[in-house]
């Protein structure tokens, strides 16, 4: 794995891929809080997450697949992780633990992962200001997460150890993004595809079940919109256009965000309420992502002035 490309300089077009990106990553996050009850199975939910985008990305696919097919194949393995793999491991552990758990331990714990792999894979170098961000982080997911992150009378640790497993995949595929060469198009073609033909090969032998077939539209729009077209189409082709803008790292850092949007957004959508520790979570991460990005803003004497980062 020697094609990792270093961490470019921000602009503009990365910074807005990744905005819209956390935004239907707080959407998704919300709806899944919102919903405590549906007759859908995980398998559901994973036909809706990737055969949606795998028929409208397949011209692409099929456009593309000389170069594809070209990828080293732990490049392609590192982009597959990002499917059926994570997937089933988050919905494993929101079995154990809540949805809110999840939104806040695998974008928040992202940045780690994803930094420690490529220090330790890539030979990236750590800087001060990176690491003291990264722990900012770590340090605003433990107060969001608060006493039930050490609640073992309930069982949450098996759903932690399943969204943390999840969150190194997720690592692995943002990685992957970065070094495979392929376009955000290509690549969410390539996983959404992949997953969708796998997910048919298990339905069809009996391995999972599906109650889609029983399920009210009713019950399936908001999933078809967070799940197919949210996450799996739009957000798969942005957070593909964040990293190769942005580099995998500061990518990471700044999903962090999303476990301190949603939890805004819970109040004035859920009628949630902004306790202490959850407003210290909420700072605490903001300071640290924008410490591990690196962004910072430099004045210059020209009219025009530039994002830069340390």
């Amino acid at each position: 794995m020697n094609q990792y490309r270093g961490e470019p300089a921000v602009n503009l077009k990365g910074l807005a891929a990744m905005l819209v990106t956390l935004l239907i990553w707080v959407g998704f996050l919300l709806s899944l809080r919102a919903e405590n009850h549906s007759p859908l199975t995980s398998s559901d939910l994973g036909l809706m997450r990737f055969g949606l985008p795998a028929i409208v990305f397949l011209p692409w696919l099929l456009k593309s697949w000389h170069k594809v097919r070209r990828m080293a194949w732990r490049h392609s393995v590192m982009i597959l992780l990002g499917g059926l793999p994570f997937f089933y491991l988050v919905s494993l552990g929101t079995g154990y633990a809540p949805a809110a758990h999840a939104g806040a331990l695998v974008p928040g714990s992202a940045p780690l992962f994803v930094t420690g792999l490529a220090v330790l894979v890539f030979g990236e170098p750590l800087p001060r200001r990176r690491l003291l961000g990264l722990a900012t982080i770590l340090l605003g997911i433990l107060l969001l997460l608060g006493s039930a992150l050490i609640n073992f009378e309930q069982g949450y640790w098996r759903g932690h150890l399943a969204f943390l497993g999840a969150t190194l995949l997720w690592a692995l595929y943002t990685l992957g993004l970065r070094v495979a060469g392929i376009n955000p198009l290509e690549a969410t073609a390539l996983l959404c595809t992949s997953a969708t033909a796998v997910l048919g090969i298990m339905l069809g032998m009996g391995w999972v079940e599906s109650n889609i077939s029983q399920t009210a539209w009713t019950e399936l729009w908001p999933f078809l919109l967070t799940q197919g077209i949210g996450a799996g189409i739009v957000g798969g082709v942005t957070y593909g256009v964040a990293i190769n803008n942005l580099g995998a790292e500061k990518t990471a850092a700044l999903g962090s965000f999303t476990p301190a949007l949603a939890a805004m957004a819970a109040i004035p959508l859920l009628g949630e309420h902004l306790t202490l520790s959850t407003l210290g979570g909420v700072l605490i991460i903001m300071a640290g992502v924008l410490l591990a990005s690196g962004i910072k803003l430099k004045r210059h004497h020209q009219a025009d002035s530039k994002v830069r980062i340390t």
